[in-house]
């Protein structure tokens, strides 16, 4: 039997494994921004009762109590994941509210529930492209512009396609890991502050690792930053090879190589069934804009009979890309809202305000009017085409040459 001195020897080693201070080391969580000590979450509320930055309770709510009362902002029931409000109420179609979405109680500018008082998210052009103006400056009001990445829309296709994702999940982790992401914001051509993970891998952040940028695409070229010739995206950088961004076309295609529903306009596309959007095609036997290779040189050249052809611009018309350039998808896209719109067309697919050091503008009066030749079109491309309005129609993803007069049978874009 064992002598009771011996009993408290072995037990103390047990007890300080247990017990033992945790370190302030790294961490997944605290190494995210959310985690972080510096400039982490930090609920007013919550912080006012002692709570420091980067704790977690600043969104989850254990016990929903704090000396007997429930921290702002309140409710008279449990949520899910134990938060302190409901993940998404939203409907299936805007304009979004801040109590719509968990995540626009701290990404909105006035009214926030942080401490600081709101959170500046400026839209992808701007952060990374370097845009001037803003059409909106947090994430709530990129939801409620012109054209968007529907909440509801998304929520619904991820819960049938990522095992991951729940019925009672949040939107936004369809694209987001909260508890990885980075501040690429403030460091806009550095990779490794990721703030996207895929779909099918939300466990990882994606774009930090070197095989996860553009430059896997040997024929991409980064498009030009704002006001300059000479300096490329992300954030105004010299490299152009795409070794600074995150390869948006693979994160992307996780959704959009298939017909994703929408409750949004249908799909331009005749061969897509109404109420989807169309299935991308990013490979060689695929769009203009992936790793197809282009039917004409970069002065048009290629088919004397057909008239229509145009140039293309740089830094899109030297070697290696000349017979080939892959986009990214946000060379052309906001990932969460547009202000583009037109009078024919009130859905524009979150297209940029800016494309390549070229402001997207052209038809009618006001930041959200564009013409697709002139204003969008041209920022890559030139013409001689007639009309300021007949691009999209024969030019769009998975399009063919459908009573558009082409030397081919598509794909037209």
């Amino acid at each position: 039997m064992l002598k009771p001195q011996s009993i408290i020897i072995l037990i103390l080693p047990a007890l300080w494994i247990l017990f033992r201070p945790c370190s302030a080391g790294a961490g997944p969580y605290m190494n995210s921004v959310h985690g972080s000590n510096t400039v982490g979450v930090n609920r007013s509320s919550i912080a006012a009762e002692g709570y420091a930055r980067g704790n977690c309770a600043h969104c989850h709510e254990q016990h929903a109590s704090i000396n007997g009362s429930e921290p702002s902002p309140s409710g008279s029931f449990p949520c899910a994941f134990a938060l302190f409000a409901n993940n998404f109420t939203g409907g299936t179609t805007g304009s979004y509210i801040k109590s719509d979405d968990f995540c626009f109680f701290c990404h909105i500018n006035v009214g926030a529930v942080q401490s600081e008082g709101g959170i500046t998210n400026r839209q992808y052009a701007n952060t990374f492209g370097g845009y001037t103006t803003d059409s909106a400056t947090d994430i709530l009001g990129a939801f409620n512009l012109n054209s968007y990445h529907n909440l509801y829309d998304i929520r619904r296709f991820a819960r049938t396609k990522f095992s991951f994702f729940k019925d009672l999940s949040n939107p936004c982790v369809a694209c987001h890991n909260p508890h990885l992401v980075k501040r690429n914001k403030t460091n806009p051509s550095n990779p490794a502050y990721a703030v996207i993970s895929r779909p099918s891998d939300h466990g990882n952040l994606w774009g930090d690792d070197t095989n996860e940028r553009m430059d896997k695409y040997t024929t991409y070229r980064s498009p030009r930053f704002y006001g300059s010739n000479s300096t490329y995206e992300p954030g105004g950088v010299t490299i152009r090879d795409g070794s600074l961004t995150p390869d948006y076309v693979t994160f992307c295609l996780d959704c959009h190589q298939y017909q994703v529903p929408t409750t949004q306009s249908a799909s331009m596309n005749p061969n897509t069934p109404s109420g989807y959007l169309t299935a991308i095609d990013w490979s060689s036997s695929g769009d203009m804009h992936g790793q197809r290779t282009r039917n004409f040189g970069i002065n048009g050249e290629g088919s004397e009979s057909y008239t229509c052809r145009g140039t293309v611009i740089a830094p899109y018309n030297t070697s290696p890309v000349a017979s080939n350039y892959v986009l990214s998808c946000l060379d052309c896209h906001e990932p969460h809202g547009s202000i583009l719109t037109t009078s024919s067309r009130p859905s524009t697919y979150l297209l940029r305000k800016e494309i390549n050091n070229h402001r997207v503008d052209g038809c009618g009066n006001g930041e959200q009017y564009f013409c697709e030749r002139d204003g969008l079109c041209y920022s890559c491309h030139t013409n001689n085409h007639a009309g300021p309005q007949g691009c999209f129609g024969c030019h769009y993803h998975g399009a063919r040459d459908v009573n558009c007069g082409g030397p081919r049978s598509g794909p037209d874009f």
